[in-house]
C-alpha cells in the first residue's frame, strides 16, 4: 500500500514548521507588563536565549528529504522509497537507522502545543465564542484520543523492536503479543496486522488496546506475552489509570462547579447570553468610536483575561478589597489580619512617600491597606476618579497607559517602567475643586490591573498623623498646587 499522500502531507508540514522557526525572530511579544515589544533586537535576544528557537530547529529538520537522499544514494532502486511499505528494505544501513532515530525528534514538536493554545487568536475566539461546556467537552474528547494515540503508538513500536530482522515474516514469527493475537483470535479476511503493507490495520489493533486499557473494560483478547511487554504493559496500564482518573475528576468539577474554571464558565455563558441580547451589534463610530465598535469581543477578552492574568478571587464588583480578594483576612484576628495585609502591601505603600514606614507606624500602614482596592481595566477604558471612591494614587501591577489632562488637547504623555510605581502622588493631595479640568486621565492599553489608594483614605490618615503632613505631605500639595496653576495656561493655549 502506498501512503504518498501522507508523504506529500508531512513535507507540507515539515516546511511549514521551518518557516515559522525563522518567522519566529519576526514575531512580536508582550513582555511582563503587557507591552508589545517590536524591537527586533529584542525579539531575537528573548528567542534564543528561550532556548526555543534550538527545540524548534531540531523539530524542523527535514528527515523525509533527508531519508529520501540516502535511499537513492543505495544500491537499490529509487522508486522503492514511493511507498513506506518497502522502506523496511533499506533498515539495514546505518544511516538510513540514524535518520529514522532524529524522525523522533519531531514530538518535540508536542511542546509547543500549550504556548499555541494560550497565544493563538483563533483558539481564543473560539474559546470566547462557543458555549463553554460544549468547547471542555471537546477539550477532553481531544485528550483522550491523543493520549490513545500516543499508548498505541508506543504498544505497537514494542513488538516492532522484539524482531530480529525486518522482512514481513519477522513479526509472525518472534515471540510477541502481535503474533500471539493473531495465532489465537485471527480470523481469514478479518484484520491483519501481519506485514508492512498493513500498517494501518496493525495501528487499528493497537488503539483497541490502548482504548480498552484506558477506559479499564479490558477484554483480555490483547495480551503482553514476553518479559518486556509485561513491563511496559504496567507501566502503561498506569500511566492509563491516572489518565482516566484526570478526566473523571475534571468532569466532575466541572458538574459540581468547584473550581475558578466553573466560575469563568458561568460568566462568560452570562457573557455571551448578553451579548445575544444586544439590540444594536455595532454602535455607530460618532457614539462608540473606533475602539468601542467590537464590544462584543471586548466583553469577552475582558473576562478570558480576568481568568488568565487578574487575581485568582472572582468577586462580584471590579473593585475588590483585600478582604474580597482574599477571604481569609476576614476570619482572622485583628492583630494578625494587619500583618497579613502589610504583608500583601507593605512594598507597594513604600513607594509612597508620605505613607510610607518612615512617617506611619504598622497599624496606619495597615489602616490605609485595608481601604485600598484592586482595579481591572480593558483595552481603550479612562479613568479620572472612581464612581464612589473618588481620586486616589494608581500603582500598576500590569499592564500600561498613557495620560493626558481633562481638556481638549492633543498631548498625550506615555509613563514606562511603571509596574509597582505610584502615580498622582502629589496631586492627589490637592482638592478636587481646584484640579476642575487640569485633573489627570488614564488612558489604558490592553488589560490592566492596578493597586487604588484612595484619596479619602490617604486624608483620614493624615489628619490623624501631623507628622506626616507637616514633614512631608504638605510641601508635596504646594508643589502640586504650583505646577497645576503653572499649566492653567498651557493646557487651555
Amino acid at each position: 500500500m502506498c501512503y504518498r499522500g501522507f508523504s506529500l502531507f508531512n513535507n507540507v508540514m515539515n516546511v511549514m514548521f521551518i518557516v515559522d522557526t525563522f518567522l519566529a525572530f519576526l514575531r512580536a511579544f508582550r513582555d511582563e507588563n503587557g507591552l508589545i515589544v517590536y524591537s527586533l533586537k529584542s525579539i531575537r535576544r528573548r528567542y534564543i536565549r528561550s532556548g526555543w528557537f534550538f527545540i524548534n530547529l531540531l523539530a524542523s529538520l527535514p528527515t523525509s528529504l533527508i531519508l529520501l537522499g540516502q535511499i537513492a544514494a543505495s544500491n537499490k532502486p529509487f522508486g522503492s522509497m514511493t511507498c513506506h511499505g518497502q522502506i523496511h528494505e533499506h533498515f539495514e544501513n546505518p544511516n538510513v537507522r540514524f535518520v529514522l532515530v532524529l524522525e523522533g525528534f519531531k514530538l518535540l514538536r508536542l511542546l509547543r502545543i500549550k504556548k499555541i493554545m494560550q497565544t493563538s487568536e483563533l483558539m481564543s475566539k473560539f474559546w470566547e465564542g462557543i458555549n463553554v461546556e460544549i468547547a471542555l467537552t471537546i477539550k477532553f474528547c481531544y485528550m483522550i484520543v491523543l493520549v490513545s494515540h500516543w499508548i498505541a503508538c508506543i504498544w505497537g513500536l514494542i513488538a516492532l523492536q522484539q524482531m530480529e530482522s525486518y522482512v514481513h515474516s519477522s513479526l509472525l514469527d518472534e515471540l510477541n503479543w502481535i503474533s500471539n493475537w493473531y495465532n489465537s483470535s485471527y480470523v481469514e479476511g478479518g484484520l491483519n496486522p501481519i506485514g508492512w503493507e498493513n500498517a494501518i490495520p496493525r495501528y487499528w489493533l493497537c488503539l483497541f488496546w490502548a482504548i480498552q486499557s484506558i477506559t479499564s473494560i479490558g477484554y483480555g483478547n490483547i495480551s503482553p506475552v514476553t518479559t518486556i511487554e509485561f513491563a511496559f504493559a504496567n507501566f502503561l496500564m498506569l500511566l492509563c489509570g491516572i489518565f482516566w482518573a484526570y478526566i473523571i475528576g475534571s468532569l466532575v468539577e466541572v458538574v459540581q462547579g468547584l473550581s475558578t474554571s466553573q466560575e469563568y464558565i458561568s460568566r462568560m455563558n452570562d457573557a455571551n447570553q448578553m451579548v445575544k441580547d444586544f439590540t444594536v451589534k455595532q454602535l455607530p463610530e460618532s457614539v462608540g468610536g473606533s475602539l468601542h465598535k467590537k464590544s462584543s469581543k471586548r466583553v469577552r477578552r475582558f473576562i478570558t483575561n480576568q481568568r488568565d492574568v487578574a487575581t485568582k478571587n472572582w468577586s462580584e464588583s471590579n473593585a475588590s478589597t483585600l478582604a474580597e480578594s482574599y477571604p481569609t483576612l476576614s476570619i482572622l484576628s485583628p492583630e494578625l489580619r494587619r500583618f497579613c495585609a502589610l504583608h500583601l502591601t507593605y512594598s507597594l505603600l513604600e513607594t509612597i512617600p508620605y505613607l510610607s514606614s518612615n512617617y506611619l507606624s504598622p497599624e496606619e500602614q495597615a489602616e490605609i491597606a485595608m481601604q485600598c482596592v484592586t482595579l481591572e481595566f480593558s483595552t481603550a477604558e479612562k479613568f479620572s476618579a472612581h464612581p464612589d471612591l473618588g481620586r486616589g494614587i494608581l500603582i500598576f501591577r500590569r499592564g500600561f497607559a498613557t495620560v493626558s489632562r481633562n481638556v481638549p488637547s492633543k498631548f498625550l504623555r506615555w509613563h514606562k517602567d511603571i509596574k509597582d510605581k505610584p502615580i498622582d502622588v502629589d496631586e492627589v493631595l490637592v482638592e478636587d475643586d481646584y484640579l476642575e479640568q487640569r485633573q489627570l486621565v488614564f488612558h489604558f492599553v490592553g488589560f490592566t490591573k492596578v493597586f487604588f489608594v484612595p484619596r479619602s483614605a490617604i486624608m483620614g490618615i493624615l489628619e490623624k498623623n501631623e507628622r506626616a503632613w507637616k514633614d512631608c505631605a504638605r510641601w508635596r500639595y504646594f508643589k502640586a498646587g504650583l505646577v497645576l496653576y503653572s499649566m492653567k495656561d498651557s493646557l487651555t493655549a
